[in-house]
C-alpha cells in the first residue's frame, strides 16, 4: 500500500523531482535553452536569461524626446552602404534587417575567436507609441543607425467604443 502512494496519477509530479532549472542548465550546459521556443520565459528558474537581451542583434536604444519624436539608435558596426540595410515602420513597430559582412577574414586563415556579428539579421521592435509612418529619417554614422521617428497625436489610442448588440428573443 505504501508504494501505491509513491506513485503518482499526475504525470507532471516527475517535474518536481527534477529540481531547479539552473542546476540542470550547469548539466547541460549555458547554450542548452538558447535554441529552444521558449519565448519570454521570465522566473527564477531562468535567472541567467536575463542577459539574453544582449544576445540579440543589432542592439538598440529607444528615447522619447519630448511629446513630438522618439529616437532608436541600433549598433550596426561593419555597413558600407544603404544596400547593407532595410529600415521598415509600421504606426507601433520598427523594423530593422540585412547583412554584415566578415571584414578581416581571408582565405586560409584561422579563426580563433568570433564575437563580432557577421552574416545575416533581422530585428523588430515594438513603439511604446504610435508614429506616423511618413514621417521618419534615419542616418548613419560611426557604426550606429539613428532612426528619428515622430509620434502620432492625432491617433492618440483613446479607444473606441463599441456597441453591444443584445437582440431581443
Amino acid at each position: 500500500m505504501a508504494a501505491d502512494k509513491d506513485k503518482s496519477q499526475n504525470p507532471f509530479d516527475i517535474l518536481n523531482h527534477l529540481g531547479d532549472l539552473a542546476d540542470i542548465k550547469k548539466i547541460l550546459g549555458p547554450d542548452f535553452f538558447k535554441n529552444l521556443p521558449l519565448p519570454q520565459m521570465r522566473g527564477p528558474w531562468f535567472a541567467d536569461t536575463a542577459g539574453d537581451a544582449e544576445d540579440r542583434f543589432p542592439r538598440v536604444d529607444l528615447y522619447g524626446r519630448g511629446s513630438h519624436e522618439m529616437v532608436a539608435v541600433f549598433e550596426l558596426p561593419g555597413l558600407t552602404s544603404s544596400a547593407d540595410v532595410q529600415l521598415s515602420v509600421r504606426p507601433h513597430a520598427l523594423r530593422v534587417r540585412g547583412q554584415v559582412t566578415a571584414r578581416f577574414q581571408l582565405k586560409g586563415d584561422t579563426v580563433w575567436m568570433a564575437e563580432c556579428h557577421h552574416g545575416a539579421f533581422d530585428r523588430e521592435i515594438e513603439l511604446p507609441e504610435r508614429v506616423v509612418v511618413d514621417d521618419v529619417r534615419a542616418v548613419y554614422r560611426s557604426g550606429l543607425l539613428v532612426v528619428y521617428l515622430t509620434k502620432d497625436k492625432a491617433h492618440a489610442d483613446a479607444g473606441s467604443a463599441v456597441p453591444v448588440d443584445f437582440g431581443t428573443d
